[in-house]
């Protein structure tokens, strides 16, 4: 008889499960992530792995040979053996789910349905960011492959064939929107962006393609960050430097990895003592947080994170509600059609156990 192939499991914490300080716990450094993969490597049954890490969730995917509750309950023990955060308080805000559901809800994160902003165009990049880590590591076995690929092709399909992402909803462009409802043109703001990477790096091009002329670029890699100052037409501010500056700005953009505060508020207070009268907007996007949650406090200066951007993304999602419920329905389709073919024994798997926290619901679902 044919081997049996691997269950595919899944284990996450997101946004709709968890509060931004639980999830700045769980967020994994560079090391961290290394860490988690040698480990998923080693444990007996994964026989392979994908770790998705983003501002709003960390799921891992993992084709198994163990009952899918065992398997679940290994990945939620490493991801608090890498983070140090304790095992149980994490089942309380994880999620779990196996088989035809994980592919469901796969399908739905890469196409923005699981997003905090509805629609979102960043997330696919980030999970192909996840596949390609994966791939490196030699852990993307040929379910997981396979389930990947029919994910980008599905994730794609949405954005063209349904309205969900219409209005352009990208993290710079609503961060634009956000900007010019405290500023109004523009075009004076001196603006500077610290991080280089996916986030920043479309909240630079948003920036730029709306006449932004005085913008600068500060990362860690000095050649990414010049990269994208030529890109936008900015200048860089060398990392180490950028602190001192921290006066001269009209808008700052922090969406670095770094795993500590960068900007704390008594440097915002200071910067603000040096400017008065000129309000201070600043836009932390990272996880963990990159500006000290207090310096919004301060008079004259706004502070603004991932989740007020998406407020204001969604504040029209009543207008792509149909988009969103159709899309949803195509791709659950979709995601059944390709559990017939990959899945073990071709049927839906049983439940997962009902002390299991089910995945958060979609807009819709």
């Amino acid at each position: 008889m044919p081997e049996t192939p691997p269950a595919i499991v899944l284990v996450g914490v997101n946004h709709a499960s968890a509060s931004l300080a639980v999830r700045e716990a769980l967020s994994l450094s560079a090391g961290q992530l290394e860490d988690l993969y040698n480990r998923l490597a080693r444990t007996e049954g994964v026989t392979g792995a994908v770790v998705l890490g983003t501002c709003n969730r960390i799921e891992i995917y993992a084709a198994v040979t163990a009952h899918a509750d065992t398997a679940m309950a290994q990945l939620e023990s490493l991801l608090s053996v890498v983070t140090t955060y304790p095992v149980e308080p994490l089942r309380e805000v994880s999620y779990g789910a196996a088989g035809l559901d994980a592919l469901r809800h796969l399908y739905r994160v890469a196409a923005g349905l699981d997003s905090q902003m509805v629609g979102e165009t960043e997330i696919l990049g980030q999970v192909k960011t996840a596949y390609r880590q994966a791939e490196e590591r030699k852990l993307l076995n040929k379910p997981l492959h396979r389930l990947f690929q029919k994910t980008f092709q599905a994730a794609k399909w949405a954005r063209t064939h349904t309205g969900i992402s219409d209005g352009q909803v990208s993290i710079g462009n609503v961060a634009v929107e956000l900007a010019q409802r405290i500023f109004g043109d523009l075009d004076p703001a001196k603006t500077l962006v610290i991080g280089s990477g996916e986030v920043g790096r479309d909240v630079a091009k948003a920036f730029a393609s709306r006449g932004i002329r005085a913008m600068a670029i500060a990362g860690r890699t000095a050649e990414r960050a010049r990269i994208l100052a030529d890109e936008t037409g900015g200048r860089i501010v060398p990392f180490e430097e950028w602190p001192r500056t921290l006066p001269h700005w009209d808008i700052v953009i922090c969406a670095t990895s770094a795993q500590h505060v960068l900007i704390g508020k008594d440097a915002v207070a200071a910067a603000v003592r040096r400017r008065p009268a000129r309000p201070l907007f600043l836009i932390d996007l990272a996880v963990p947080r990159d500006i000290e949650a207090g310096a919004g406090d301060l008079p004259n200066v706004y502070l603004y994170n991932f989740a007020d951007l998406a407020r204001i993304a969604n504040e029209n999602l009543h207008r792509r509600q149909t988009a969103v419920e159709a899309c949803r329905h195509a791709l659950d389709e979709r995601a059944v059609s390709l559990w017939h073919t990959i899945g073990p024994g071709r049927e839906p798997p049983p439940p997962a156990s009902a002390d299991r926290r089910p995945l958060p619901g979609s807009i819709g679902g």
